[in-house]
């Protein structure tokens, strides 16, 4: 009902929104538009094409009106992938650049976003995208703010709706760069079901998903009831045993480098493996340097390759001691529940009451990296008695006590994340239609409470103290059996001796003691929102009818948990999980106008002038005010121009403002001595945090000529532009500052020592990282859509096209304590490539629909601020340094998509669908990381760039009644 007024308010038709019993008229067609505009597909081939009414702000209008750019994607368009993850979708949209997706988390142990799948408009991050559910603020999933959208019920999804550009005064906080908005089909009548599974070319990630919704209208046509469950069940990539994933490409340091020599400072190679690291260890130093050791403990030499850099080294045996398949997983294991239900009843002729539940559960499972990795540094006793005779002998005959190893203890397994997420999001609410002043106004009120639980685990991350304890292991000299020399000391501490000398030598008892104390946290998210709103047509003026909008919402969002008292001390390799406790509200109201300004004049067929103001009093961080003037000019009926300016804010999540401690492990290079040390970073959250601020800017027009009937396109220009952004300076850059003489950062270092390098040392590195309203952040691009849709003479049914297409043009930061940097086509790293871009060709004739799609990104670079050079280079600098190779390739993918429908009655419909992804099986393009980081045990490739699963079906039925 609420559909209804609201679009006929606005002038639209009714065939394009639902009747009062909550029938559809006319089932929704796919309406192409540029940046602005909606495109979706019609099921049933008899019917015609309709406008449909789309929302860039508050006040209900056509999209092609609106001046902020709307891109509209169809529930349609939807399924025509071959992913049962609905964030897989909206990646290939070029607009979206570094989303998290299941595949790009499968590292995030510590931070707790590992599984989410969250949107990343413009590459602004994640936390500067508000997420919406048919226009209502859902509870986050992380202390970050970000909303998991595998919690909206996918097949109730009617369409997505997308606006590109700063909406802070229309719709609230953390829209700085836009908002995703998934409109749900609240009024659907009948039943429909859906069944369907696949996997890859390699036989791998296997999944399979059932789904069904049904909805009746009640008491006479006065209430409506739907109810929506899905079940969805992936595989997963556990072990990333791809072969381009074996080469062992890496980035390290040069070791013949110098400042005068010419030579690039950093070396892109292929082969690169540990060099003192080994899966069941190996000797790293001394006269008996290259033992390596083997299953079942089998000593072997060692071939060290021909360059050795540090910890790495190039070609020899470099598989022996590759991490990459002990390391990230190519995909997680995931399994989830999507309960959806939603009660309205018409209390009177103009007012609807609504309650709803959406309950959401996710299962979430995934390798992250090796264990306890020791780069050298492990000293063992000669008289371990696990050492092979053999090697004891020799040890003794060159006069050694202890021989020094490195290890990452393949028999401990790999370190696990196995994450459970728990969503209950409850409103009740009343909506409607009143007459004011002689003119109608529509009403909306609601009060949301939700509630996200989450469990995150790491499994098999080593007890450090235990392992130390276990590795020293003794003959007790009263039984003679092998035990701890802790154990001597102190009789029944538990202690199992480890060990270290090979592949499948320890008990199941030795590996549980080390590492079978799960690192665990639970977490509590809540958020109550009241909010009410009002729109209508008060007056005409001298142009047309002047709409007003205006609203109050006031909201409290709060995180609390629990850890484990190991996780507290911070014994375990990786995990190391704190809870976070805090809270805080915010009130807020807006007002929204769309004032016509000229209309059907010889030089104007129409100019609106659209302005939105948001006034917003935040508990922590103060009160803030945000706007948009938003101008469309229509010169003729073929083209309209748009601008809009704005001031967007993003206010400082729970994570910036509560961290209680998040710690994270990687190595850092030392730049005193170029070699990689281990640290562990804690970053804690700051209460003096304040709203970030952007101006924006957009350009644009669209072009729907009359003379080309079902064509239409449009360029937009857009700029943000962030000041005062909620930033933190990553450990490499702590430690880059620190070395260049600023002692501001050398206090986080080991409060206030200098690194320790990891070989001989049983001190850790820490590195305390915190955020500050430090960085200025600026993004430019354009954005460009094209359709076109036609009917087929010679062949019948109809054929259409459509083009998206985002050029990034600046991805700029200057953090104010480093050089400012430029990311905009980097394909590796934090910025979006040039270019991405995706163009489907779709032809439908009666019950047969066919669809092919291309999506890609353009070809970049890995850094640029690095030089590329062979030869003859200049002195590398920490801002500029040298590089071998610094290019990466761009990739064009082919997806498929068919269906056939049989029409077995007035209603009933049976549709049978194959959907293929990365048709030709195209390798991904190789990008890895280093010399810092974990770059020795990740996924060769950039997930959100390049497709790294490969070919992969997905078949099923739908079944419609």
């Amino acid at each position: 009902m609420r559909q209804l007024f609201t679009a006929l308010s606005a002038g639209s038709t009714a065939s394009a929104v639902l009747d009062r019993r909550g029938t559809k008229v006319l089932s929704m067609l796919a309406l192409m538009s540029g940046v602005s505009g909606v495109w979706a597909q019609d099921t049933v081939p008899t019917q015609s094409v309709n406008e449909v009414v789309v929302t860039g702000s508050r006040i209900v209008r056509d999209g092609y009106d609106a001046p902020t750019p709307l891109t509209v994607v169809s529930s349609e368009q939807m399924q025509e992938q071959a992913s049962p993850n609905l964030i897989d979708y909206m990646t290939s949209l070029p607009s979206f650049a570094g989303n998290y997706t299941p595949q790009s988390s499968t590292q995030n142990l510590s931070t707790g976003t590992a599984g989410t799948s969250s949107v990343n408009l413009r590459n602004l991050g994640t936390n500067r995208t508000l997420v919406l559910i048919n226009g209502q603020r859902s509870v986050p999933s992380t202390i970050t703010g970000l909303v998991d959208v595998n919690t909206v019920p996918k097949q109730l999804i009617e369409r997505v709706e997308v606006v590109t550009g700063g909406a802070s005064a229309a719709y609230g906080s953390d829209a700085v760069s836009g908002v995703v908005n998934f409109i749900l089909d609240t009024d659907f009548s009948g039943f429909k079901a859906e069944a369907s599974g696949g996997m890859t070319d390699y036989s791998d990630n296997g999944n399979y998903s059932v789904s069904m919704t049904l909805g009746s209208a009640f008491a006479g046509g006065r209430g409506h009831i739907v109810f929506s469950g899905e079940h969805t069940q992936v595989d997963g990539v556990l072990v990333a045993d791809r072969e381009w994933n074996n080469r062992g490409w890496q980035i390290i340091n040069n070791p013949a480098y110098t400042a005068t020599n010419g030579q690039p400072r950093r070396l892109l190679l292929p082969q690169i493996a540990a060099s003192n690291a080994a899966p069941g260890g190996m000797i790293v130093s001394g006269p008996m340097r290259g033992v390596i050791f083997g299953e079942g403990g089998v000593p072997a030499p060692f071939t060290y390759g021909q360059l050795i850099s540090g910890i790495a080294m190039q070609g020899g045996d470099w598989k022996l001691t590759s991490l990459h398949n002990d390391g990230q997983s190519l995909a997680p294991k995931i399994g989830s529940d999507n309960v959806f239900a939603r009660a309205s009843y018409e209390l009177t002729d103009s007012v609807e009451a609504y309650i709803q539940t959406n309950w959401y559960t996710n299962n979430n499972y995934s390798h992250a990296y090796p264990n306890e990795i020791y780069f050298g540094g492990l000293n063992v006793s000669v008289d371990n008695p696990f050492m092979p005779a053999t090697i004891a002998a020799q040890a003794r005959g060159h006069g050694l006590t202890s021989i020094e190893m490195g290890s990452w203890f393949k028999d401990l397994g790999t370190i696990a994340i196995d994450t459970s997420r728990e969503l209950l999001r409850n409103v009740v609410g009343l909506n409607g239609q009143v007459d004011l002043f002689g003119t109608n106004w529509t009403w909306d009120a609601y009060y949301q409470h939700g509630v996200s639980k989450s469990k995150e685990t790491g499994v098999n991350s080593a007890y450090m103290s235990r392992l130390d304890q276990a590795l020293n292991a003794v003959v007790d000299p009263q039984t003679g059996a092998i035990v701890c020399a802790s154990s001597l000391i102190t009789p029944g501490n538990g202690c199992v001796p480890f060990n270290p000398f090979g592949i499948g030598v320890n008990s199941q008892q030795a590996i549980e003691y080390a590492a079978g104390t799960v690192s665990w946290r639970r977490q509590r998210f809540e958020q109550e929102v009241v909010a009410a709103s009002v729109s209508g047509t008060p007056w005409q003026n001298w142009a047309g009818p002047v709409s007003v909008a205006f609203g109050l919402e006031h909201r409290q969002e709060s995180v609390s948990g629990i850890s484990s008292a190991e996780d507290m001390a911070g014994v375990f390799f990786a995990g190391n999980y704190r809870p976070t406790k805090g809270k805080y509200n915010v009130t807020e109201g807006f007002v929204e106008t769309v004032f016509p300004l000229l209309n059907d004049k010889p030089w104007a067929r129409s100019m609106d002038l659209n302005l939105a103001a948001r006034f917003t009093d935040y508990s922590v961080s103060g009160s803030v005010e945000t706007w948009k003037a938003g101008l469309t000019y229509a010169p003729v009926d073929d083209l309209r121009l748009r601008l809009t300016v704005s001031r967007d804010i993003r206010a400082p999540n729970l994570g910036d403002l509560f961290n209680a401690g998040t710690r994270v492990s990687q190595n850092v290079i030392d730049n005193t001595t170029g070699n990689a040390v281990q640290t562990e970073n804690t970053t804690t959250g700051n209460l003096n945090l304040q709203p970030e601020k952007a101006d924006s800017l957009g350009i644009g027009l669209v072009f729907q000529p009359s003379f080309v009937p079902g064509f239409s396109a449009s360029v937009d220009y857009w700029e943000i532009d962030l000041e005062d952004a909620i930033n933190t300076v990553s450990a490499q850059r702590i430690v880059d500052l620190c070395q260049a003489g600023n002692q501001t950062f050398c206090g986080a270092i080991n409060d206030g020592q200098p690194l320790r390098p990891t070989a001989g040392s049983t001190a850790r590195n820490t590195i305390s990282i915190q955020p500050f309203n430090l960085a200025r952040q600026r993004v430019k691009g354009v954005d460009i859509e094209a359709g076109y849709r036609l009917p087929m003479s010679v062949l019948g049914g109809e054929l259409s096209t459509r083009v998206l297409a985002s050029h990034y043009i600046e991805n700029y930061r200057d953090d104010t304590l480093t050089a400012p940097t430029d990311t905009a086509g980097e394909n590796y790293g934090g910025g979006p490539p040039d270019w991405r871009y995706s163009a489907s060709l779709n032809y439908q004739r009666e019950a047969l629909a066919l669809g092919l799609r291309a999506r890609g990104v353009s070809s970049g670079v890995y850094g640029n601020s690095f030089i590329e050079c062979q030869t003859d280079c200049p002195a590398a600098t920490i801002e500029h340094p040298t590089i071998n190779i610094n290019k990466l390739k761009g990739a064009l993918y082919l997806d498929l998509s068919a269906s056939y429908t049989f029409y077995l009655g007035e209603q009933a419909q049976l549709q049978t669908f194959l959907n293929v992804s990365n048709l030709a099986n195209k390798d991904p393009v190789i990008a890895v990381g280093g010399p810092s980081g974990l770059p020795y045990d990740t996924v060769s490739t950039v997930p959100n760039n390049y497709d790294s699963l490969g070919r992969t079906y997905l078949a099923g039925v739908r079944v419609k009644l």
